[in-house]
């Protein structure tokens, strides 16, 4: 199913035409590796982005020689439904895939909880866990700055998620708290979700913290 899918996408995209601007990041994007935990997902989002943008390049490039010929071109593009078709049938079918997967977890040293399990991904793309609190854990603790961080293969932030839930106060040792971060793939971080390798939770008022938000600035 995702299979057909992909290759539907990718003879829609052909059909538009050929341009070299987008060659290169088209190229990039068929060359990612499909073996990861993310399986084939940011390699799908990868195309599916370049191509786009290649054929968004084609079109300015017409504009400048043949006005009517780029309009006709662009009314083609849009006819052939090709984000209502990445959207409806192909991301779903590959995200589907993804439901169950896990993602090792870890906890930055010094913070007082520890995690039950690894982060278990849904086929919504969201990816998250449980924890407790342990010996130091008190309504002291500022929970708020806890935020899971995913890093590839080569320990370089890709993404944060959403700061840690429990159910109420008082924080204490023993209580269940929850942390989910989203997989945001995108053309530009696709290379990096491709070779996603943990996540940790870590206090963002930290040094490495600090760091994290450096790589990700601009991204």
């Amino acid at each position: 199913m995702v299979a057909g899918a992909i290759a539907l996408t990718a003879c829609v995209f052909s059909a538009c035409g050929e341009s070299g601007n987008g060659t290169t990041a088209e190229a990039e994007a068929a060359s990612l590796p499909t073996d990861g935990i993310l399986g084939e997902l940011p390699k799908v989002v990868a195309e599916y982005e370049a191509a786009e943008a290649a054929a968004e390049a084609q079109y300015e490039e017409l504009k400048q020689s043949d006005p009517e010929k780029a309009k006709e071109f662009w009314r083609d593009h849009i006819a052939q439904g090709n984000t209502t078709k990445f959207k409806k049938e192909t991301l779903p079918a590959v995200t589907k895939t993804l439901e169950g997967r896990e993602i090792p977890g870890e906890v930055a040293e010094g913070l007082p909880i520890k995690l039950e399990k690894n982060f278990t991904l849904d086929d919504k793309r969201d990816a998250s866990t449980t924890g407790v609190f342990v010996a130091g854990a008190s309504n002291e603790t500022m929970v708020i700055n806890y935020y899971p961080v995913a890093f590839d293969a080569d320990g370089n932030a890709i993404g944060v998620g959403r700061n840690i839930s429990f159910s109420d106060y008082p924080i204490k040792e023993g209580k269940t708290f929850r942390v989910s971060i989203y997989m945001s793939v995108k053309g530009e971080n696709a290379a990096q979700w491709a070779r996603l390798a943990k996540i940790v939770v870590m206090d963002k008022t930290s040094d490495a913290y600090k760091q994290v938000e450096a790589q990700l600035e601009g991204k």
